[in-house]
């Protein structure tokens, strides 16, 4: 009886560290990421955005000024088939290759914006909302479905 409590414990310990430790496998091949999608506009205008995670979507949008001025935050879940989806839209290496750095809100125009963060490190495009770019045309399509989602969402 004294050694097969023994015996168990050297089966458990293994079995623990396998099943608590986290590694770039359980993201996908993308590794853990968030994913920023929105647009910021001059003139009173503001920010509209969203942050997608593997858990969560984090809606935010902030007027500063002018009749409509305020704050709005929001959080809905997502589900693994919905981030599976968003994830795999892309190439996360072929994102790291685009070079867009627009400033429309410069000149008080709008910016739409897509930032990607993998482990701690992040890569951002800004650019004109009509502007069609090679290679994120999918992702764009399901981060703008999501945030009209969650826009309308109460």
């Amino acid at each position: 009886m004294k050694y097969s409590k023994n015996y168990f414990l050297i089966m458990l310990i293994p079995l623990l560290f396998i099943f608590c430790s986290k590694s770039d496998d359980e993201f996908g091949e993308h590794g853990s990421i968030t994913i920023e999608f929105g647009n910021v506009c001059g003139w009173c205008v503001g920010e509209e955005k969203i942050i997608v995670s593997s858990v969560k979507t984090d809606y935010y949008k902030n007027i500063p000024c002018g009749e409509n001025k305020g704050t709005v935050n929001k959080t809905d879940a997502i589900t693994s088939d919905e981030w599976k989806e968003i994830s795999s839209s892309f190439d996360y290496n072929d994102f790291l290759e685009l070079e867009y750095d627009e400033c429309n809100v410069c000149a008080d125009g709008c910016d739409e914006f897509i930032i990607i963060t993998k482990n701690g490190s992040s890569h951002e495009i800004r650019y004109t909302p009509s502007e069609e770019i090679e290679g994120v045309e999918e992702l764009r399509q399901l981060l703008n479905n999501k945030l009209e989602d969650l826009k309308n969402f109460d």
